[in-house]
């Protein structure tokens, strides 16, 4: 049949003896009414089967984007805190090649006068802080107990953005340990958390060195912590001292 200028055809006959004449009109159907409204109100979504998927898909977004941002940066965190270390002990060779085995260096110094004689032309710096306290190198205050308000810490910042900052043990928490670097993985940018960002690295006079807080409990490579005591000294809701061991042996941030 001819409709609106194109030409139809059908065959009525269908061939097959298990299907009727009437099953065989039913496939025959004038294509100008698969356009009515009835066929599409059949095969559409509705506006609110439209607004409930958007919905879930919104709640599942919600609940998972958040924690795939979080070990996102959380494995930043652990790359930069490993180039940090390996950053501390090139400068140790460094400085030991300039300047002879750390046990022959005056430990006597203030920590600024220290870290300028032995460390500071190692670094690959960006900004010199110095004593300053002004934010430019570390953040003032950091959750977990820490700030760097006073003028006892020597701080730079290096061209990957890493700040370090060198102070001297007025009284020697750890046995043997003269002084500590802290290490801020981005800078003075936030989340500024004890064990997220910011760690502590202690120096021994010794062919120990410099060493992540938490490997070794003094002056004496066989008295290591335990990954008990590791895991009871690292973590979020309590003391974070000991997390730069913990990260660097692990790999990762699993607490």
């Amino acid at each position: 049949m001819s409709r609106t200028g194109f030409t139809f055809s059908c065959n009525t006959h269908n061939s097959s003896p298990k299907i009727s004449r009437p099953q065989a009109d039913a496939h025959c159907e004038d294509p100008a009414s698969y356009g009515s409204q009835a066929y599409l109100r059949a095969d559409a979504f509705t506006l609110a089967e439209v607004l409930l998927t958007l919905a879930i898909i919104g709640i599942i977004a919600a609940l998972t984007i958040p924690a795939v941002i979080t070990r996102a940066l959380h494995g930043q965190y652990v790359v930069s805190l490993k180039k940090a270390f390996n950053t501390l002990k090139g400068i140790e060779k460094e400085a030991i090649q300039k300047h002879g085995d750390l046990s022959t260096w005056d430990w006597t110094l203030d920590g600024d006068k220290l870290f300028t004689r032995y460390f500071k032309d190692s670094f690959d710096t960006l900004r010199d802080c110095g004593n300053d306290t002004d934010g430019n190198c570390f953040s003032d205050e950091y959750d977990g107990g820490h700030d760097f308000k006073d003028t006892l810490f020597y701080r730079i910042t290096t061209s990957d953005g890493i700040s370090y900052a060198y102070s001297k043990y007025s009284a020697n928490p750890i046995p043997g340990a003269q002084g500590r670097f802290w290490v801020d993985v981005n800078g003075p940018k936030k989340p500024n958390i004890v064990g997220r960002d910011l760690f502590s690295f202690n120096v021994f006079p010794s062919r120990l060195g410099i060493r992540p807080a938490g490997s070794i409990k003094h002056d004496d490579p066989d008295t290591r912590w335990t990954s008990s005591e590791v895991n009871q000294d690292c973590r979020m809701d309590d003391n974070r001292e000991y997390c730069a061991a913990k990260v660097l042996a692990e790999g990762v941030m699993n607490y």
